[in-house]
């Protein structure tokens, strides 16, 4: 038995937690379920506020970036609270294996761990074969379940997102995504998990008597680096803050960046020349995986929602305003989106952008200019985080956006 086999089947026979980085609240639900389903004990991990932040501040090199230093810090307060067997507890991480820096982090998680929970293991997320001794393995029936989590949570976001804003009742909305959640979760046990047609219809007609009737409030995009664009915890609650001030969040499927990624494999042979098997086997993948997009988006538009946007639109977006060479980090696909939201009268937009992420704030501040030669009337705030700013700064910038907004509003 080789180490890798040998650590996961003791994780496995021992009933470890594995802790995992929050990111997505409504897909990591039900990956959480998944991992269960294989034998995998998985706890996603509560935030814990400034603690957390400064945790990862003292443990982690001040120059790492602000997704890995608050993951290491989640982490962190999370082992020290005594709500674990240290003996019996690993932690998960992510690695996309291209040129994002957090994709290097794991070494210093490693020491950081070591010298802090010498017991506690660091296990590598990845599809790029790094970390192959603690690697997370793939199987197919995990793969063949996670897309189905990922394509059902996609849909859940956009119905919470478009229905949340006009709710009569505080929380009933997150109360409803809840019930859902747990529906879905309970098909994994008792069959029913891979019906996706008849799914798909069951979370759309649990959210149709909250649809919209009357006039809609303004939508306000949300694009940038994957963690801190979608992470609560993160971006100082930015969808809470875009709900209180009557604004319509509008957030990208999380299919859509992984078909980003699939897209790369695809390109870098049309590019480079390289990878003529990897591209093959990848364009086998993307052609299915953008059939299951355009079902899901076909679901949402039958029933008056408005739908995700089409990848290959998105990549003819991108054509539009920087080489699709560019994937470093989000890379192209960070411009891309944005002019795709302004093409579809999403004028204000939020680029989330971390500290310590240079391709991000090249493709996404450094895009401003050119993005808005091609549509003047774009109104683009990109926010930066980082674990020592305040979250005042944030809103100030937000309020400057939200007035603009009101603004153009009024004058149309």
């Amino acid at each position: 038995m080789n180490k890798r086999k040998a650590l996961f089947k003791k994780l496995r026979d021992e009933e470890y937690t594995i802790l995992a980085p929050d990111m997505l609240p409504i897909h990591f639900n039900l990956l959480q379920k998944v991992l269960e389903k294989m034998h995998y004990k998985l706890v996603i991990v509560s935030p814990h506020g400034r603690e957390a932040k400064d945790e990862g501040l003292r443990s982690i090199h001040n120059d790492a970036c602000y997704p890995a230093l608050i993951v290491a810090g989640q982490f962190i307060a999370e082992l020290k609270s005594g709500k674990y067997d240290l003996n019996k507890t690993a932690v998960i991480m992510s690695q996309t294996g291209g040129g994002c820096r957090a994709s290097n982090y794991i070494s210093l998680f490693r020491k950081t761990f070591k010298e802090q929970f010498p017991t506690v293991p660091v296990l590598s997320l990845n599809f790029s074969g790094l970390e192959k001794d603690s690697s997370f393995p793939f199987t197919l029936g995990f793969i063949r379940r996670a897309i189905k989590a990922i394509q059902y949570g996609d849909l859940i976001m956009a119905l919470q997102n478009q229905t949340e804003p006009y709710e009569t009742r505080k929380g009933e909305i997150k109360e409803l995504t809840n019930k859902v959640l747990d529906h879905l979760k309970s098909l994994m046990d008792k069959g029913g998990f891979y019906n996706v047609k008849k799914n798909l219809q069951y979370i759309i007609d649990q959210y149709l008597p909250y649809k919209n009737k009357g006039d809609s409030k303004p939508k306000v995009a949300v694009v940038g680096e994957i963690y801190v664009k979608y992470s609560p915890y993160a971006n100082n609650n930015l969808t809470e803050y875009l709900l209180n001030q009557g604004c319509e969040p509008v957030y990208p499927s999380l299919s859509e960046f992984l078909l980003y990624c699939i897209f790369n494999i695809i390109n870098d042979y049309r590019l480079y020349g390289y990878g003529k098997i990897t591209s093959k086997v990848a364009k086998i993948i993307y052609n299915y995986y953008l059939k299951q997009t355009r079902n899901l988006n076909k679901i949402l538009i039958d029933n008056g929602y408005m739908p995700y946007e089409d990848f290959e639109y998105v990549i003819k977006e991108g054509e539009r305003i920087i080489s699709l060479g560019v994937k470093m980090g989000e890379g192209w696909l960070i411009p891309a989106e944005m002019l795709a939201y302004s093409d579809h009268n999403i004028k204000n937009i939020v680029c989330a952008q971390p500290f310590g992420c240079l391709p991000n704030h090249i493709v996404g501040k450094g895009m401003v200019r050119p993005l808005k030669r091609l549509s003047p009337d774009i109104n683009i705030v990109p926010l930066d985080f980082d674990a020592s700013s305040t979250e005042v700064n944030q809103e100030n910038r937000l309020k400057l956006m939200l007035a603009n907004m009101k603004q153009h509003r009024e004058n149309n």
